[in-house]
């Protein structure tokens, strides 16, 4: 999906050398090293808490808990080991942990999701789940989409937008749902995406959430973990740029 708007059409009235200037203005300025594109418009599209940081652990992290929808396949305790490999426990430049000064400061749940009360279940803003299929979800084939549906908008002030208290990343068994470079390079993706960052995009700046590995075409970063553009353009999501 692209997030591109039409371009407005030039008025009439307007002389042919000012219609020049403006296309030769367009091609000489270089565009920003910061690819905008990469970064999805609607503020509803990424979670409220990413905004600010809690000193240690505080109710501005972002909590994540786990569910797997067929134990047999994934147990939710290797679902949860693998998940907070990929997103805490790895080297600080494979890591959305502590991204922005620790505005993003994940932390596991205990339990699965299923296991807590209703308003327990409620302070967690992060749902991570398994199964064979989410085409309920995320639309397409069936068992092939992994997605990430927000819920719950709510205003933010100090940045004066709408955000989402609640996010729920949706991995299938066949491509996020493993437990390998390939399950990483999804997982990492999908998270870019609770972190405000959208699948639009060419291939420069670097980047994950259009890589070859998740289904894009762009071959230049083939890492399953997020490339420097990716880290500076969920900062800018936190700026409220």
């Amino acid at each position: 999906m692209t997030g591109n708007a039409a371009a407005r059409p030039v008025p009439a009235w307007v002389p042919g050398f000012w219609l020049i200037a403006l296309v030769l203005t367009f091609i000489v300025v270089p565009a920003s090293p910061a690819h905008a594109s990469d970064i999805n418009p609607d503020p509803r599209r990424h979670v409220n808490n990413m905004h600010f940081a809690s000193a240690g652990y505080g109710e501005e992290d972002e909590q994540f808990c786990v569910e797997s929808h067929d134990t047999g396949k994934l147990s939710n305790s290797s679902a949860k080991a693998f998940l907070n490999e990929t997103l805490v426990e790895l080297e600080d430049y494979k890591i959305w942990d502590g991204t922005g000064d620790w505005r993003i400061d994940l932390r596991a749940a205990q339990y699965n999701c299923t296991a807590y009360d209703p308003d327990t279940r409620n302070s967690i803003e992060i749902e991570v789940h398994y199964a064979w299929d989410w085409s309920s979800k995320c639309g397409g084939s069936t068992g092939y989409y992994n997605c990430v549906v927000f819920d719950q908008p709510v205003w933010n002030p100090a940045f004066g937008h709408t955000d989402s208290n609640w996010s729920y990343v949706y991995l299938v068994f066949s491509s996020g749902g493993e437990l390998s470079s390939k399950g990483r390079a999804f997982i990492n993706h999908e998270f870019g995406h609770v972190f405000g960052l959208q699948d639009a995009g060419d291939c420069s700046p670097p980047s994950l959430m259009h890589s070859a590995l998740v289904g894009y075409a762009c071959t230049n970063w083939m890492n399953p973990y997020p490339s420097s553009a990716d880290f500076g353009s969920v900062v800018t999501v936190m700026n409220g740029v």
